[in-house]
């Protein structure tokens, strides 16, 4: 099959949606498919890599993490057009998405398109219920989502949301997947001992883990808000927060604060391929966030056998049950109580992280991968069956 992922964010860009076309890409290919990339680049300039070609771009002002292409004539643009993919997967609203949009009408492929992120959210989130805002958001997506054959989403939640968007297309959950051995990796006594003098971590203590991008949305100040107390009740804890971002700064001077930066660790930047060594040191993965729809992190941190403290979010659905592989909470009180109950008990914490580990399986790259390549499939043979009937 010929396949065409198509993305705003690839490797100039190290982000949910990024890590999700890599692992499409490298598991269609190990599969034996035949996969193309098509990606802006992170600069003015035009280069292929292999398989991946990155079309010319430039930064949004508002958004620097954001590029857009003006470009519409292209050279590798001809070039997809004439190898004539099946399939076009887009996972962007942006500029690559546009580009992808007349490659499939050259080529008559079928168009598939995922939705990731809800930007009106992200960008508007404190006048996002307001109704011009939604209104036009509805607008904007149903302009975006136009050409879809069909959308994908990677939760019930995100179903519910672009359902409610009133979107014509038809809609199917599959869960997002990741590379399981990347993160089903061991740590030797002595590599966690110079992580820990890396990142001036006490011994003995018990490491409490985030990893995020360090943004208002990911609600990080309110567990940095909590850990005062979980001090008061168990001094011997460290929080360790790998990623970055533009809330960076006000997170840190939450914790000065607080009076909490000895037990607290800004670990910045960790190429993914190293990601699991931050989840190896911990105890237990925290997220206070409500944005996500279908967060990876949750997926590594289970992959790497952690029980998870997660803040009350329907993006939750299948991945943490409450008192299985981790806790729910709804407030201080509980988020209190139940991570003193996990942090007090040795056995359980293991026998969570053990659930944790085991139910990652639902979310290999296999998995992932077959469950879209069986949608592609059936797009195909509709598409074959309408041509014949014509």
């Amino acid at each position: 099959m010929k396949i065409l992922l198509v993305t705003d964010a690839y490797t100039h860009l190290t982000n949910g949606v990024a890590v999700v076309v890599a692992t499409l890409y490298n598991t269609y290919r190990a599969k034996g498919h035949d996969v193309r990339v098509l990606t802006v680049s992170g600069d003015r300039n035009a280069h292929q890599d292999g398989d991946v070609y990155y079309i010319p771009s430039f930064k949004v002002p508002l958004y620097p993490d954001v590029r857009m292409s003006l470009v519409h004539r292209h050279p590798y643009l001809t070039e997809l057009k004439q190898w004539k993919p099946d399939i076009v997967h887009i996972h962007s609203e942006g500029s690559a998405s546009r580009m992808a949009k007349s490659i499939a009408k050259a080529s008559g492929s079928r168009i598939v398109m995922t939705w990731h992120t809800d930007y009106a959210k992200f960008a508007f989130h404190h006048h996002y219920s307001n109704g011009i805002v939604h209104f036009s958001a509805k607008n904007l997506m149903k302009a975006a989502y136009h050409s879809a054959n069909i959308i994908t989403v990677p939760s019930y939640k995100a179903k519910r949301m672009l359902d409610d968007y009133g979107l014509k297309q038809p809609n199917v959950v599959i869960p997002n997947g990741i590379i399981l051995s990347r993160f089903q990796k061991s740590l030797s006594d002595e590599e966690k001992q110079k992580l820990r003098e890396q990142y001036h971590i006490p011994k003995g203590s018990k490491v409490l883990v985030i990893v995020s991008r360090l943004s208002a949305e990911k609600n990080i100040s309110e567990i940095i808000s909590f850990f005062p107390l979980l001090l008061k009740n168990e001094p011997h804890l460290h929080l360790l927060i790998a990623g970055i971002g533009p809330d960076k700064r006000h997170l840190e001077q939450l914790t000065e604060q607080l009076g909490i930066t000895k037990n607290v660790t800004f670990a910045g930047f960790i190429p993914p391929e190293e990601t699991y060594r931050c989840y190896k040191l911990g105890t237990a993965f925290f997220s206070a966030s409500t944005f996500e729809m279908h967060s990876l992190t949750y997926l590594e941190a289970m992959a790497c056998g952690l029980p998870l403290i997660c803040r009350e979010d329907s993006c939750l659905e299948g991945v943490l049950t409450d008192g299985f592989n981790g806790y729910i909470y709804r407030n201080q009180k509980e988020f209190l109580t139940k991570t003193l109950r996990l942090l007090r008990d040795d056995a359980l914490c293991r026998e969570m992280g053990e659930h944790s580990l085991q139910h990652s399986e639902h979310f290999s790259e296999g998995a992932f991968a077959n469950k879209m390549l069986s949608l592609y499939r059936q797009l195909l043979q509709i598409s074959e069956k309408s041509k014949k009937t014509k």
